[in-house]
């Protein structure tokens, strides 16, 4: 599979390119056009039918952080290499999967919704995604620079964690690490993609979005949660990862921890400590997770009444769904819809992300 290259560097040179629209190539195909954002400080890309429906926008926030927002149907596998020297990346994704690796880590490692994936590199170190196809993909890439970390946050380095400071401060590499959303970085993310303003105004709004994911990332590793504990072998992170899935695939009939463990061949405790490991979180708090993220998907992008999104997530009745969905967002189903849908057309109907957004610029 071939990997198209992307840096950091790339990105910034294309969001100050000259007003007009170009072709672009990705690696040895023509993979699109982009087109400057008429409030300035970045760009829309547009995919080719060949690609998939739809692209993604790049958006200047200041001078040390900046904010991808991805919204697509990929046709086929698509993947990618990414480059982002003296960066820390966080990817909170709303919708879709598709895998992330390393030299260090095999590419079977997730990205799926409802969890912010983050790292920082050693210089010249690379990520490499592909991407599911035939299903929405939609998440929010935040990229900010290690070095201006205490100017742009107003925050005391010394007082991170270490896993963040040992990279601001000594370029000590941050591996693949995956955080599930709590319910105010998760809606912090799906406004990113309805943003009402523009300008400055829509420059601003985006960095006080991209601030509250990464202060969700920072808290989770907070009173020290960031020990990373013994390494699982290869085979154990297969089984968690397939354990993840079949939760995400059963939310109508949830399996209890025992039966899920039995499904892929773990012990209950084993089980509980990889997806500690892996995803930040016992089973049963990344089952939460799961299920309200999916129902913030559908509460934003469908029609669908509320009693059905309830039981497609796995509550039994729509009084107990709207409670835990108020409690972990802050506001009930029927609020976020009403809001998130104001003016724009349904999932259903729209166009992706840059149609759907084109006007706001």
């Amino acid at each position: 599979m071939m990997f198209d290259d992307r840096t950091i560097e790339d990105m910034l040179d294309c969001a100050v390119q000259p007003d007009e629209a170009v072709r672009w190539r990705g690696g040895t195909h023509q993979e699109g056009w982009r087109e400057p954002l008429v409030s300035g400080h970045g760009f829309r890309h547009h995919y080719d039918a060949a690609i998939g429906d739809g692209g993604w926008e790049f958006h200047q926030l200041n001078d040390a952080m900046s904010m991808a927002i991805v919204d697509f149907r990929a046709a086929h596998d698509v993947a990618r290499l990414h480059r982002h020297d003296d960066h820390i990346v966080f990817c909170a994704w709303i919708e879709g999967r598709g895998t992330i690796s390393t030299d260090d880590v095999p590419a079977d490692e997730a990205l799926a919704h409802g969890f912010c994936t983050f790292y920082g590199l050693s210089s010249g170190g690379a990520v490499r995604t592909v991407y599911e196809p035939n299903r929405p993909l939609r998440w929010v890439t935040i990229f900010l620079r290690r070095d201006r970390v205490r100017d742009v946050l107003g925050i005391d380095v010394e007082a991170l964690p270490a896993i963040f400071r040992d990279y601001i401060v000594d370029g000590t590499p941050i591996g693949l690490r995956h955080v599930p959303l709590t319910g105010g970085a998760s809606i912090a993310a799906s406004q990113a993609f309805e943003c009402p303003y523009q300008g400055d105004l829509r420059r601003l709004y985006l960095a006080s979005k991209a601030s509250e994911i990464i202060c969700a990332v920072i808290q989770a590793h907070a009173d020290g949660n960031d020990a990373d504990g013994p390494v699982l072998r290869r085979a154990d992170v297969e089984k968690v990862q397939l354990a993840k899935q079949v939760i995400e695939e059963n939310l109508e009939e949830p399996l209890s921890v025992a039966e899920l463990a039995a499904l892929v061949g773990m012990t209950i405790k084993k089980l509980q400590y990889g997806f500690q490991a892996l995803f930040r979180g016992s089973v049963g708090q990344v089952y939460k997770q799961v299920r309200l993220s999916k129902a913030m998907v559908l509460v934003s992008n469908s029609d669908k009444p509320m009693i059905d999104i309830a039981f497609e997530c796995g509550y039994e009745c729509p009084g107990s769904f709207t409670r835990a969905f108020k409690l972990a967002f802050g506001s009930s189903p029927t609020l976020v819809r009403s809001t998130t849908s104001r003016g724009a057309p349904h999932a259903e109907t729209r166009r992706p992300l840059l149609a759907a957004t084109a006007r706001m610029n």
